[in-house]
């Protein structure tokens, strides 16, 4: 009876305690707390973030196109868990792109990119998509061929996605036609437009066409105007009405090909740039003479800053700021800043003295100009306060001395990064929320040789011999 009694006691003790061991489970499920205990804290969200989190009241859905080979798996996995478990509105989506093949189709015709090594945020029908160069700093090391990582952005990224989309609002930018410029709604590979567009709807920017006349001049909505490679001339009243918007706090892409009048040079001289009638050959830069692949880029502005990848011009013309005799900037507008965002190498040249007859080659005889020469210009003049104390909107201006860069056939990584950098500055989108890269810290253990020949022979001898005499002490002792 007694052991009976014993036997239920335990048989109790034991039920209760799987009750117990139950209830604390889903008490844990139902309120889950994190703590992070270690030491670098590189997966902590900041307190931005989490206040960003706390106020999200809309479905937020992470798509991510990385394979677990990636070097950037973990660290966006590991950031992500910490972003769902703010938040019941997130949730993320894993994409491997070499074995999820017809997924990622769906997915790249939905978003309309190439899923590659990046990662979608969506909200309401709107989207934005993050590139490696969004989420990591690269530095490129000597005698390594691949770069390696310094710092992670991915919270910066991930967060700033997450507010741009929350506003709400979807920028119109309309692209001029009427003069041979390239259209949106085009496929041809070589003049269309049709990929950027798509580029620009994954980057949650509309994009209309617009033709301007006596009666409609640019539309009061406009977020940006872009003019993408005319080949006929403007109207004196259309450049006119161009400049009357830019001057009003506009925003405008000019995109112009060599040897085009366009009926624009003589507002573009105003505006600090300086158009001359040439096409730029780097023969070091180069694949089929006709193309210049730019690799040098202003790490100062926040257009070429981050392009991390080669641009590919086709016969670009030079785009330059006004200079002296002494080669120093011309300035006519305190307020007016002109920032140079790429050049070709010393060994290149702007040539004015154009044959079909004979190749191209410099001639100092001639108005030809030596290398390097700049083939883009960001312009911003304003930034100022009026009479009342309020703070005007500058107005901002991109010049790229080449449009076929990023039509149907031309649109490589580079390409279309230049572009839609260009764009996301002219729309004041280049805005990051204040969250500083998490730098990556190399732990390095620091041992001489007889340190390492201390470990080699533990690992060697010791640890083995240790093992060994324990098994002969076990083994003598059971033999007496």
């Amino acid at each position: 009876m007694k052991r009976y009694v014993t036997s239920m006691k335990a048989i109790i003790a034991v039920f209760l305690a799987l009750i117990l061991s139950l209830l604390v489970g889903v008490a844990a499920l139902r309120n889950p707390y994190r703590i992070d205990l270690s030491t670098r804290n590189f997966y902590r969200l900041s307190n931005r973030t989490i206040q960003l989190l706390e106020q999200l009241d809309r479905d937020v859905r992470i798509t991510v196109f990385f394979q677990e080979e990636d070097f950037l798996f973990d660290d966006i996995d590991n950031l992500l868990e910490e972003y769902e478990y703010r938040s019941r509105y997130i949730e993320v989506d894993w994409v491997d792109p070499m074995r999820d093949v017809a997924e990622t189709e769906k997915l790249a015709s939905k978003f309309g990119v190439k899923p590659s090594q990046l990662v979608v945020v969506e909200m309401d029908g709107r989207s934005q998509v993050l590139h490696m160069s969004d989420l990591a700093v690269m530095q490129s090391v000597p005698g390594r061929d691949e770069p390696i990582m310094t710092a992670f952005k991915g919270e910066q990224a991930f967060s700033s996605a997450i507010q741009k989309l929350s506003e709400g609002k979807t920028p119109v930018v309309y692209f001029l036609l009427g003069h041979g410029e390239h259209r949106l709604g085009d496929f041809d590979p070589q003049v269309g437009y049709s990929d950027i567009a798509t580029a620009m709807l994954s980057d949650n920017i509309q994009g209309e066409d617009l033709i301007l006349s006596s009666e409609q001049g640019i539309p009061e909505n406009a977020a940006a105007v872009v003019i993408a490679g005319p080949t006929q001339k403007m109207s004196a009243t259309e450049v006119a009405m161009i400049e009357d918007y830019l001057s009003r706090s506009g925003r405008l892409f000019v995109l112009l090909d060599a040897l085009v009048d366009t009926g624009m040079e003589g507002m573009l001289r105003r505006w600090g740039v300086v158009l001359h009638n040439d096409i730029v050959i780097d023969m070091e830069n180069t694949l089929r003479g006709e193309d210049v692949h730019i690799r040098r880029f202003n790490p100062d502005h926040q257009i070429s800053g981050t392009m991390g990848a080669i641009v590919q011009f086709i016969l670009p013309r030079s785009v330059e700021p006004p200079l002296d005799e002494n080669g120093m900037l011309i300035v006519e507008d305190e307020l007016q800043l002109i920032d140079p965002l790429c050049s070709t190498s010393e060994k290149s040249w702007a040539e004015t003295q154009l044959s079909d007859s004979a190749p191209p080659k410099y001639d100092p005889d001639t108005a030809d100009r030596l290398g390097p020469i700049f083939l883009g210009l960001a312009v911003e003049r304003g930034a100022a306060q009026d009479q009342l104390d309020v703070q005007i909107d500058p107005s901002r201006m991109v010049v790229i001395g080449d449009s076929d860069f990023v039509s149907n056939g031309n649109m490589v990584l580079g390409n279309s990064r230049l572009f839609m950098n260009s764009m996301n500055w002219l729309l004041d989108r280049d805005e990051k929320l204040p969250i500083a890269p998490k730098p990556v810290e190399k732990v390095r253990l620091g041992l001489t040789m007889g340190q390492l020949r201390m470990m080699g022979w533990i690992n060697l001898a010791a640890i083995p011999g240790i093992a060994v005499g324990l098994g002969l002490l076990i083994w003598s002792r059971r033999r007496k």
